[in-house]
């Protein structure tokens, strides 16, 4: 250690390093496995982002793109039997947005954290953080290539359950086995395109989870840090913007409107916009339930009384959400009352 420095300084230096090797690392690991892995890899990059500012979190995020691409590089170079090396080479650009998408949302949380950002607004930004990578290079390759990159994934990765499945008929696994897994490949064939329109949305959703976990996980590292980075209030209060609620209304309407017109693309922008209000507004509704019946019942019989709620009535929560908006069940205050939009602190 250097002399030079205080015991503090070295501490904290030490912190730095130990944060960025783990981010370094996560994502290498993200890279052979990426379930569950890539899901929490920002978590590290985000502790180190807020503890000690964006040049060390920026380099440590550059790093980890770079190994993980090479390691990529050499899976993808082993494939290059089993597709056209144009297609490998798209869906390697393809799959890299992952480490890029990831890096940024751990800069994300970790810098909105660090200037003050609410809770909310943190999370309005991260989800933004999830969804842009991908959106830019679909739109630019597409643009400049004329290439579809989820197309050429979905195709390549067909291609790999294939010649996998074939390789195991050749090695010893049954017919039987090999015959349920052939119906499954061609199953993901047929049903890849009547679920793509829908992607959007579901993008959305994906990304709002990816964003509560990373920034859920990041707060409690800090937290047992000594730090206390903005946070939402307890859940009973949640309360999501009144506009919020025009596209769940919306979405509705869209969708019936485009289904008695039989315009497929007025209800598949329907469908979109329903999904992703949907699902945000159950969670509202959720939050109703856990506030009437706080009071009443220990926290193990609210979480399953809601549970069984959430399976077998998720409309009547997400429409209990949506009302709630306009006519404040639980008289909470307003947002502007509370000084954040949402009602985030």
């Amino acid at each position: 250690m250097d002399p030079e420095r205080s015991p503090q300084e070295q501490g904290r230096a030490a912190d730095g390093a130990v944060l960025a090797v783990i981010a370094v690392l996560m994502a290498l690991t993200g890279a052979l496995f990426p379930v569950p892995m890539w899901l929490v890899a920002p978590v590290p990059l985000a502790v180190l982002a807020y503890r000690h500012g964006y040049r060390l979190s920026i380099i440590t995020a550059v790093l980890a793109v770079v190994l993980v691409g090479y390691v990529e590089q050499q899976v993808f170079a082993g494939l290059s039997q089993v597709a056209p090396a144009a297609q490998l080479r798209f869906s390697l650009l393809g799959i890299m947005v992952v480490p890029v998408t990831l890096g940024l949302i751990g800069l994300v949380i970790g810098g909105a954290w660090r200037e003050g950002a609410s809770a909310g607004q943190t999370f309005a930004l991260t989800v933004l953080a999830a969804l842009l990578p991908g959106a830019v290079f679909w739109v630019g390759v597409r643009l400049v290539h004329g290439v579809d990159l989820l197309q050429v994934f979905m195709d390549n990765s067909l291609l790999l359950a294939k010649a996998v499945v074939e390789q195991a008929g050749e090695t010893g696994l049954g017919p039987d086995a090999v015959g349920e897994w052939r119906a499954m490949i061609q199953d993901a064939e047929r049903g890849f395109p009547l679920i793509r329109p829908f992607l959007p949305g579901s993008a959305v959703v994906t990304a709002g989870v990816l964003a509560a976990v990373n920034m859920t996980l990041a707060r409690l590292l800090l937290v047992r840090a000594g730090e206390r980075p903005a946070w939402f209030p307890p859940f009973g209060a949640w309360r999501f913007p009144w506009p919020l609620a025009l596209g769940f209304v919306a979405g509705h309407g869209l969708l019936l409107a485009g289904a008695a017109a039989g315009m497929d693309g007025l209800a598949i922008a329907g469908e979109n916009l329903r999904v992703m209000f949907h699902w945000l507004f159950t969670v509202q509704g959720l939050a109703i339930g856990w506030y009437w019946l706080e009071r009443r019942l220990a926290p193990a019989w609210r979480v399953l009384i809601l549970a069984v709620l959430f399976l077998w009535a998720p409309a009547l929560l997400a429409w209990a959400g949506v009302l709630d908006t306009w006519f404040n069940f639980r008289r909470l205050p307003h947002p502007e009352d509370e000084g954040e939009p949402g009602g985030a602190r």
